[in-house]
């Protein structure tokens, strides 16, 4: 029962117990008086009179008394039961508070009772699930920073450890011949190459990640430019034993930045070669659209990833290769840099494998117009 119906239910008790309790006590009292009197019957009159306004003014003053220790008991009654009511629902918050306080983030006021107090119970398992939210994932961002930190460190690492190596070999004069020389410099050039190009990527995670990046969308169409840009693409890796393979299905309309169209497929098409299984391997970019979305799949034939990793292949400077220092190299940050430019476009991507072997990245967009 809830609070305003006991306040209710108590305050017609309070009108209507009374009433009848002075009924009751005058019936009584005038029983008695009469009784009382009808043994006197050898008085005179007046002494008649006398006792009956006596044994009345007795009577009367005896049910007012009752009636105030009947009203008195009932309200004491019924506010010990109200109170008790409304202390219990505050100690449930006060012991919820304290349970968050103490870092009990799972703690949870039951909410089976039907009174005023189930919104608030509601609102507070409310906030806790939220503080619950909120904490795990500044908890989440903290390990991420931490883990972006650590892999920043040694990617950063690695080619000036060369760098260095290789300066002081040549000024220790360990290279005896030109030709030495040469080889030592162009070393020392292609690790700086590499290091721009990770400084590079790094400044445009941030800013992606930030939601910073200048991007210019406009009306594209994605098998158009898809197309267009495997057959520029096409040749450089096929140099470098990556078949690629272009196709769609009707015609498909995104807002969307084509520089940034750009930076998603070159992304992949890079992870898919680093990966291959061998000296040659295959990509299949295939474009269809429906009335909702157009979607881009990246199929390739190469290691794939373990089931367990690859929910994590999205995350800043994550390998699914468990050894940082394998032979396969790399910044970890391509397929970071694809998620948050797709969800930056209020798309989504998914990653699966596939049978025999090789893994599948899929772009969802939503489409403007598409004719399918």
């Amino acid at each position: 029962m809830s609070v305003k119906q006991k306040l209710f239910l108590s305050n017609i008790m309070m009108f209507s117990v009374p009433v009848l309790a002075y009924a009751v006590f005058s019936y009584i009292a005038d029983r008695l008086s009469w009784q009382y009197l009808l043994d006197q019957t050898f008085y005179s009159f007046e002494q008649f009179r006398s006792v009956t306004e006596s044994v009345q003014r007795v009577a009367r003053i005896c049910t007012v008394a009752a009636l105030f220790v009947t009203l008195l008991l009932l309200n004491t009654l019924l506010s010990r039961g109200i109170l008790r009511r409304i202390r219990d629902s505050l100690s449930q918050l006060s012991e919820g508070l304290r349970q968050l306080r103490q870092g009990n983030r799972s703690f949870r006021l039951q909410e089976t009772d039907n009174d005023e107090f189930v919104t608030v119970r509601s609102d507070f398992n409310s906030m806790a699930s939220q503080l619950q939210q909120s904490v795990e994932r500044v908890e989440q961002n903290e390990r991420n920073r931490k883990e972006l930190l650590a892999g920043i460190s040694h990617d950063l690492r690695s080619p000036l450890t060369s760098i260095r190596a290789y300066a002081e070999g040549l000024l220790d004069g360990v290279p005896r011949t030109e030709e030495d020389k040469m080889q030592y410099l162009t070393t020392i050039r292609d690790k700086t190459a590499d290091l721009q190009k990770l400084v590079n990527k790094l400044f445009l995670f941030s800013r992606i990640d930030m939601g910073q990046n200048e991007d210019h969308p406009e009306k594209l169409d994605v098998a158009a430019e898809l197309n267009e840009l495997c057959s520029a693409i096409a040749p450089e890796y096929e140099d470098k034993g990556l078949h690629i393979v272009c196709s769609s299905e009707g015609e498909a309309n995104v807002m969307a930045d084509p520089d940034t169209i750009h930076r998603i497929v070159i992304n992949i098409v890079e992870n898919s070669c680093k990966y291959k299984l061998s000296e040659e391997g295959n990509l299949h970019i295939h474009t269809v659209a429906n009335d909702k979305y157009v979607s881009i799949r990246f199929t390739d034939d190469g290691h794939g990833v373990a089931p367990e990793a690859i929910e994590n292949i999205f995350d800043a400077f994550y390998r699914a290769d468990p050894s940082r220092n394998g032979k396969i190299s790399g910044s970890g940050l391509g397929l970071a840099i694809v998620s948050r430019a797709v969800r930056n476009m209020n798309g989504v991507i998914i990653a699966r494998n596939v049978q025999p072997h090789g893994l599948e990245l899929e772009i969802q967009l939503p489409i403007l117009e598409a004719s399918v």
